[in-house]
């Protein structure tokens, strides 16, 4: 009887151990799963800033390819009909419409136009005569319209012309339009601004525009 009751009391004491290890070795197990939680966290943490990171990058080099195209000085100019000096008037004047533009120097741009011009602009609904269109122009502080390539045409008394222009708001755009010679020399008969649809991208841009 004695023996089974040493051996009893040994294993109360072993069974006292083993839960006293357990309970102690918890928190440690605890403590060992909350440093892992937390060198996983700092690890995401770090990974997102490197994305950060690089999307700034990319979005800088963008930019510098923007401002490099913005400053293009290489200009293709041709024309067809016009004399020498026909030519250098109506490409100063449409450079000094451009330029006039980018100060919101409004007399001397719509000096530039004839006074039964009208000027056609990107939205569908803007089709504006001279007072129309100096009523939304001058509230404004101007906008920038950057010459890339201008072709002139001259029939007649009339001399009409298509020019790619660069656009800092949005990119590619494109003016078309005409000139009259009057006793003040050559005026802007219309002018037509628009922005140029790649073919592979129309079908997706006029479902937007219908929508």
């Amino acid at each position: 009887m004695q023996s089974i009751i040493h051996r009893l009391g040994f294993i109360a004491v072993l069974i006292t151990t083993v839960t006293a290890f357990e309970i102690n070795a918890n928190p440690l197990q605890h403590f060992d799963n909350e440093t892992a939680v937390a060198e996983q966290a700092e690890e995401s943490a770090k990974a997102a800033v490197d994305k950060q990171v690089i999307s700034s990058q990319q979005s800088s080099a963008e930019s510098e390819a923007v401002i490099t195209n913005i400053n293009q000085t290489e200009h293709t100019i041709d024309s067809q009909g016009l004399t020498e000096e026909d030519s250098h008037q109506v490409n100063g004047l449409l450079n000094q419409l451009h330029e006039s533009a980018i100060s919101a120097d409004w007399e001397t741009y719509f000096n530039l136009y004839h006074q039964d011009a009208i000027f056609i602009g990107t939205d569908a609904t803007e089709r504006w005569n001279m007072v129309q269109f100096r009523a939304y122009a001058s509230p404004t502080k101007g906008w920038r319209y950057d010459l890339q390539a201008r072709h002139l045409l001259q029939i007649g008394d009339i001399i009409v012309f298509d020019e790619q222009l660069f656009s800092p708001a949005y990119g590619i755009s494109r003016g078309t339009g005409a000139l009259i010679h009057t006793e003040q020399g050559w005026k802007i008969a219309q002018y037509h601004l628009s922005f140029p649809i790649p073919n592979d991208k129309a079908k997706r841009i006029t479902t937007l525009i219908m929508q």
